[in-house]
């Protein structure tokens, strides 16, 4: 039996096919870039290696052996088997079953999930998405392949990964519908004295509000802080508490829980909300499809 580094060539079966094809040492030559006398060695080296003259010099050109119309089909199985090593593989969704990790926070969680689990099980049932927290291993995550993707803000992003922008996110503020002590406008002044309701999805104190408001010597009274966004609402709408979030996540929620929802009373920088992941996943057929289908539902 054969051992592997005495196989033809690549290069060796395409000069078999095409003199195959050709029938003429010159043409097949010419069609392959090569001079007679390199056509001529590399029909030496083919015999060689089949052990068969393969093509007989005729008059009418050169005639394949039996052994060599034998050997055609599965010659060109074996080229057409190598070209596909490279070729980007064709992805058909609906057969596509994988389980995507997504590390998010809670806001994201709320807008993102709704959006796109619809266009999942319409176009990919066999695709399933686990979502966790943006924890400080992200970087480490992303490249062990423990988390697919991470959807957050920009500056979270670790400084390797490939990023597409998803869109810009402001800010609102949010009381119940009959709060006491607001009246048709939220005022700084107002707004400092309310108690707070902080989602803070690391755990941590502090905030971008909290920031705005340090730069103007402000300060705010934080009475509750959760770590994801989903009961916010409800807390909201019973108690005394402003909460600040996400328009895109909070606006579709103010009717159901019977919220107001005021501009922020002092400038707060709006947030570029970005998908990231790691550059081993950039050509994953799969990963780009999901990455697509992300895109398409955000937007």
């Amino acid at each position: 039996m054969h051992e592997v580094d005495d196989a033809p060539s690549l290069d060796l079966l395409r000069c078999f096919v095409t003199l195959h094809r050709e029938r003429h040492l010159s043409r097949a030559a010419i069609r392959l870039g090569l001079s007679q006398p390199a056509m001529s060695r590399a029909l030496t080296r083919m015999r060689e290696s089949f052990g068969d003259p393969l093509f007989v010099r005729t008059p009418r050109g050169m005639v394949p052996t039996a052994r060599a119309d034998e050997l055609a089909p599965r010659v060109v199985a074996v080229l057409e088997a190598a070209a596909a090593l490279v070729r980007p593989t064709e992805l058909d969704p609906a057969q596509l079953t994988r389980t995507f990790t997504v590390a998010t926070s809670g806001f994201v969680d709320a807008l993102l999930l709704p959006r796109l689990t619809p266009l999942l099980l319409r176009e990919a049932p066999g695709v399933a998405i686990t979502t966790r927290p943006v924890a400080d291993d992200l970087a480490e995550s992303l490249a062990s392949g423990r988390v697919d993707l991470m959807i957050g803000v920009g500056d979270g992003v670790p400084r390797d990964a490939h990023r597409t922008r998803l869109y810009e996110e402001s800010w609102v503020c949010a009381v119940r519908q009959d709060h006491p002590d607001v009246g048709k406008r939220l005022t700084l002044e107002r707004f400092v004295k309310l108690p707070h309701l902080l989602v803070a999805p690391g755990g941590n104190p502090g905030s971008h509000v909290d920031r705005a408001l340090a730069a103007r010597g402000l300060a705010r009274r934080v009475v509750v802080r959760i770590h994801a966004f989903a009961p916010a609402p409800a807390i909201v709408a019973s108690s005394d508490l402003v909460v600040t979030a996400p328009r895109r996540v909070i606006e579709p929620l103010a009717r159901p829980f019977g919220l107001r929802l005021f501009p922020t009373p002092i400038e707060i920088p709006s947030s570029t909300i970005v998908a990231a992941w790691h550059p081993r996943a950039q050509d994953d057929p799969a990963h780009a499809w999901f990455r697509t289908a992300l895109v398409t539902a955000v937007r």
